[in-house]
Formats: structure tokens, C-alpha cells, sequence
């Protein structure tokens, strides 16, 4: 049986309305040789510098399983280390065996396809379509609308 491929989201269907645009250098994670990396419109990004650079949320969000030390997962808008092999608790703030590597307090969605990384455009403010934000979680919502990016 072929597999039938979905159509990816427009620009017009995940951005609806662009209020502010700053240009900024968003930074493409490195690929394995052979893959080549990119991020897509969409895409949820954090500065830390105001807007001058722009960085994406990359690691696996957290699922229940077991991890292995040093593994590091993305859980409830932060980004945690696991300090112990086979570990299978939640992360936590108040649980040693992880350790809270910091927030991901997106502020920003990425306004272009990239491949490489580049001064492209950022919606800084504006309105977004939730449901094709791409690694968005429900815990970057507050810093989105803090930054005046509504989600629909």
C-alpha cells in the first residue's frame, strides 16, 4: 500500500496575523552526516538577547520510560538531565535524580523554512495557529502571550 504524505501547513495557515517581525539569527541544530537539518516555519524559538539571536526547543520531549544518565529531555518548559542510569521518575524539581537544566521560555515563532543557519524573519508579535506550532508545548503558553503571540 503507498503511504499517503500529508500536505505541510501553509505559511497563511500557521502564521494568521504577523503584528511585529525582527530579523535575527536563528541557529539550525548541526545534523548527522548524510541528514540535512532545517527548521520550518512555524517552529517555536527563544532569545535570550532581545531578538539579536534565536534558538529552537530540540530535545525529545519527556515520555514515561527509563533513561539513561546524562540523557537529556524536554518536560513542562524546562529542559532536565538525568543524573542516573535506568532512571524512570518524572522530572521534577524536588527529585535528585534529574537536574533542571533551565526554562524554554519561547518568545518568538519563526516566520521562514531554513536549512542552514541564518538572519531570517521572527514573529515577535502577532497571531499563531496552536495547532501547527512545531515543537510547541502547552508550558511555553504563558512566555508566547507574555511576548504578545496569541494562539488560536
Amino acid at each position: 500500500m503507498q503511504e499517503i504524505n500529508k500536505r505541510v501547513p501553509t505559511i497563511d495557515e500557521v502564521i494568521i496575523k504577523k503584528d511585529q517581525v525582527v530579523s535575527g539569527t536563528v541557529s539550525v541544530p548541526v545534523a548527522a552526516e548524510g541528514v540535512v537539518a532545517g527548521l520550518v516555519f512555524g517552529t517555536v524559538l527563544t532569545s535570550t538577547d532581545g531578538g539579536v539571536n534565536w534558538t529552537s526547543q530540540e530535545k525529545p520531549l519527556w515520555i514515561a520510560g527509563a533513561f539513561n544518565a546524562d540523557a537529556e529531555v524536554f518536560h513542562n518548559g524546562h529542559t532536565w538531565k538525568s543524573l542516573e542510569d535506568a532512571n524512570s521518575n518524572e522530572p521534577i524539581t524536588d527529585d535528585p535524580k534529574w537536574q533542571d537544566l533551565g526554562a524554554f521560555d519561547a518568545n518568538g515563532v519563526l516566520g521562514e523554512n531554513i536549512t542552514e543557519t541564518s538572519k531570517v524573519s521572527v514573529v515577535i508579535t502577532g497571531t499563531v495557529r496552536e495547532k501547527h506550532l512545531v515543537n510547541y508545548d502547552d508550558s511555553m503558553r504563558t512566555s508566547l502571550f507574555r511576548n504578545k503571540i496569541i494562539l488560536k
